[in-house]
């Protein structure tokens, strides 16, 4: 209780503010804690009990009112300056370039993905391909996000796990044999190491993405209309290439990337996405998640020992959450 009073006698115009100044809209979102739209006195009283409460994140640029990239009693007294006086805030950036984050010695890159609307699932340069479970084609609008450029490497899950559970090792490999459920742990140890909110892509995330997002060029395949240019499948994994009995997941990014400079999302392994597997919708959607409910996960992507089938950005396939296999592995969402 004393450090809250000695907090509030430090601004002895609170009681002022909170009788007399009016609501302020806030084009930015910097300075709105309590996330109702507007910067006002509430998002003192916010922020100051999530100090005194330590639910305080650094990385978040609204509670970051005087944008010096931490969060302490500065920014209440740099908030109540900007209700007193009218003082801009800082507009919040987005990040719009490559993000690169370490964990324990270990560097992977995040690659920004702006919004946009595309059509989804068995479209036309998919040719006689696509299956019942790609159709119908429908519409889907997505708000930014960033992806992973890479598959979660093996160097990364034993950084952030301390093991390694892939059959086939290498530091640079893409990590293998992993749950959904691990990669949901995985995730959340990953979180509490970065400070961030990383998680599995939407399966329409990783369609946007593997079609190259607003760059998207139309190929059939992440970036070319050639698979093994892009993909590491069965056609170009074979012994007559890495000798005999020598096969398995290859390193990641020694393929072309696609339109975002992103690399593997055809071939090397399937990547486990958010949502639960279930039939397209015709309508159009924004930001959809799939089925509130279902007994399998989705998987997208080929891998090393599928054929070019797989590899196509619209196939889709579903398994239990449970499922462990060596051409299984996961890509990062932000």
């Amino acid at each position: 209780m004393m450090k809250r009073i000695n907090i509030f006698l430090r601004f002895p115009l609170l009681a002022f503010l909170m009788l007399f100044l009016p609501l302020q809209l806030a084009a930015a979102q910097r300075g709105d804690v309590n996330d109702d739209g507007r910067v006002n006195i509430s998002d003192v009283t916010a922020l100051i009990n999530g100090l005194l409460g330590g639910q305080i994140d650094d990385s978040n640029p609204v509670m970051d009112v005087n944008a010096d990239g931490h969060v302490n009693i500065s920014d209440v007294t740099a908030l109540i300056n900007h209700l007193l006086s009218g003082t801009e805030l800082a507009p919040i950036e987005e990040e719009s370039e490559l993000v690169e984050i370490d964990v324990n010695g270990v560097t992977f890159v995040m690659v920004p993905v702006e919004g946009g609307t595309f059509m989804m699932g068995a479209t036309p340069e998919q040719g006689n391909d696509p299956i019942d479970r790609e159709k119908p084609v429908h519409q889907v609008t997505l708000s930014s996000y960033y992806i992973g450029q890479t598959e979660v490497t093996q160097a990364l899950w034993q950084a952030v796990m301390e093991d390694n559970p892939s059959y086939f090792t290498g530091s640079k490999k893409p990590v293998e044999q992993v749950t959904w459920q691990e990669c949901q742990d995985f995730i959340t140890r990953l979180n509490a190491l970065t400070g961030r909110a990383f998680r599995l892509p939407t399966e329409a995330e990783w369609e946007f993405a593997a079609r190259g997002g607003n760059q998207s060029e139309g190929y059939k395949y992440a970036g070319d209309d050639e698979p093994s240019a892009v993909a590491w499948y069965s056609y170009n994994d074979s012994w007559q290439l890495r000798g005999p009995g020598s096969y398995g997941p290859h390193d990641v990014a020694t393929r072309n990337p696609n339109e975002l400079m992103l690399f593997d999302m055809s071939g090397n392994v399937h990547e486990w996405c958010e949502d639960w597997f279930g039939d397209y919708d015709a309508e159009a959607q924004v930001d959809p998640e799939g089925p509130a409910t279902g007994t399998t996960r989705v998987y997208r992507g080929g891998s090393w020992y599928f054929d070019e089938w797989f590899c196509r950005v619209s196939f889709r396939n579903g398994v239990i959450p449970t499922y462990r296999s060596y051409g299984i592995g996961l890509r990062l969402a932000l």
